[in-house]
């Protein structure tokens, strides 16, 4: 089991965690959940021994090692494969010490004492060789690679070439491959069968609400400095922590109440001789009262109200006969795509499938190599890509930078809007020269949404989102009147705010109707006679029916 007692950590005079005792039983799955700055990733690290606690102590099992992939990993100067290989470094410093403990007995005289010594630490590291040792890493190192979707020209590219996604997966192939007892993660969507079948204890950090459902089996929310267990999926953890907050803040109320009543008779007959006892007796009874402190609200969702702009033609934006090639790859060989006035349409596919580029062509921003892009009547285009954090004024605030974009009517309601994108109190006078890249995105989108637009086209908007700020974004767009085209990988929001899927892939796109379970459930019906189903055919038009 593993146990942390009495776990305190400051930066400053910020108090991150506050004498956390917490024990995790082997082999439990646990997603760690909170606001960001709760000090989740500060806990993982200190698990993991990459940092260390002012106070208290990790004591992990006899023996028991742990792996740790954090959120953002940056690799360059080694290829895919070498960097996958350094999971077996201390593998082979263990060969190493056996070779060399053998070449001493080689040479050292049986009859001496040095040789029951040299013979005992061959012994000792023969013990360890046969519990950790193993044959043909080359072989295990390319077939973990493999299964995570790499291909085998890339094993000898350098992992700086990847994208941030793709360098993820080559960290986490040597995690895997060091074969952790504890394995702490910030993860990805793409982790889950991989997670599903870990026999060791996870302890990770995610913000994908499906995500966690079907990967772990307690949540522990980290919260003003403290973490409290919650045995249970993160759907039940939700509707628990409502009940207890609700109970808590009728305890609070009641509890208020009963004190307003009581000083309000103190106050009332303090000066009455006949009522003297009666008066000594309630302030007594009030300075016995251990005062309950107000609940917390940080589970109440902020709603948002999108501006509204002037309604659309119904044909909003329509691609014909679209051909997009890079050098001799044809992304899309004649598409034909058509997004109508009121549709929620999410673009699924594999990676590189050409999932942005659809939404960038749609956008106008990216030229066709042919075919034909028409915009409809009074359509006003609202895109958000991550890139678009580059175009933020540096010397502006937060507050200036999104206050330039508001409307009149939305002005009252910037600053709560920023505080639901992670950007409250002294937050909102930062500069954006000095702002991370992804507070950068999350800025870059909260203006977006304070733009009229009466088509939105979104590519992943939630990557550097929490659950709650999740929640707020869903909320506002299936409220929203307009238009959306959207990427995203995260499977909650995909179940609930797309009314349309376009599935792109082999230089088309083709299209379903329904949530991305609803595409799911079509793709996995059998063909009926050896007829595939009309909703299920891959065809070249994705056009509304």
């Amino acid at each position: 089991m593993l146990n942390l007692s009495g776990i305190a950590k400051r930066y400053g005079g910020q108090v991150v965690l506050a004498d956390v005792t917490w024990g995790v039983p082997d082999g439990a799955r646990v997603g760690l959940t909170g606001p960001n700055g709760a000090g989740k990733s500060t806990l993982l690290r200190i698990i993991a021994g990459d940092l260390e606690p002012d106070a208290g102590a990790v004591a992990l099992p006899r023996g028991a090692t742990v792996g740790y992939l954090p959120q953002h990993v940056l690799v360059r100067g080694v290829t895919v494969r070498a960097h996958a290989l350094s999971a077996f470094a201390e593998l082979h410093a263990l060969e190493a010490r056996r070779a060399a403990v053998e070449e001493a007995l080689a040479t050292v005289d049986p009859a001496s004492g040095e040789y029951a010594r040299v013979m005992e630490r061959y012994t000792a590291v023969c013990e360890e060789w046969d519990h950790h040792g193993r044959y043909d890493t080359e072989s295990e190192t390319e077939a973990v690679l493999r299964g995570l979707g790499l291909r085998a020209a890339d094993l000898e590219r350098d992992c700086g070439e990847l994208s941030g996604g793709w360098q993820m997966r080559v960290a986490l192939a040597q995690l895997l491959l060091r074969r952790p007892d504890i394995l702490l993660l910030e993860a990805r969507n793409w982790l889950e069968e991989f997670l599903a079948a870990y026999a060791g204890t996870i302890i990770m950090v995610a913000h994908d609400r499906y995500f966690l459902d079907v990967t772990v089996d307690h949540i522990a929310e980290v919260l003003h400095g403290r973490v409290t267990d919650y045995p249970m999926t993160y759907s039940r953890y939700l509707e628990e922590r409502e009940t207890r907050l609700e109970l808590a803040r009728q305890a609070y109320e009641g509890q208020k109440a009963e004190i307003e009543r009581v000083e309000a008779f103190v106050h009332r007959f303090r000066y009455q001789a006949s009522k003297a006892a009666l008066v000594q007796s309630r302030v007594k009874q009030l300075e016995k009262i251990e005062r309950l402190p107000p609940p917390d609200g940080h589970g109440r969702v902020l709603k948002i109200r999108l501006p509204e702009a002037p309604r659309s033609g119904r044909a909003v934006v329509e691609l014909t006969g679209a051909l997009k090639h890079y050098g001799d790859v044809r992304v899309y060989d004649g598409a034909d795509v058509l997004i109508e006035r009121g549709q929620r349409v999410a673009l699924v596919g594999p990676n590189g499938a050409g999932k942005t580029t659809l939404l960038k062509l749609l956008a106008g921003v990216l030229p066709l190599d042919g075919g034909t892009r028409r915009l409809g009547h009074n359509v006003r285009l609202g895109y958000f890509a991550q890139d678009h954090a580059e175009m933020l004024d540096e010397t502006h605030t937060v507050l200036e930078e999104v206050m330039g974009a508001a409307t009149v009517e939305a002005a009252p309601h910037v600053r709560g809007l920023l505080g639901a994108f992670l950007f409250s109190g002294d937050a909102v006078d930062k500069r954006v020269g000095v702002l991370s890249g992804g507070e950068r995105s999350r800025l870059a989108l909260a203006k977006l949404l304070l733009e009229p637009a009466n088509c939105l086209l979104l590519d992943e908007p939630t990557n550097h989102l929490d659950l709650t700020a999740k929640e707020v974004l869903l909320e506002a767009l299936l409220g929203y009147a307009g238009t959306l085209v959207i990427v995203a990988h995260d499977r909650y929001l995909l179940d609930r705010l797309p009314t349309q899927v376009i599935e792109v892939g082999t230089g088309h796109a083709a299209r379903y109707l329904g949530n991305y379970e609803d595409y799911l459930a079509s793709k996995a019906r059998p063909p009926i006679n050896n007829i595939q189903p009309p909703a299920a055919k891959p065809t070249r038009t994705a056009r509304a029916r």
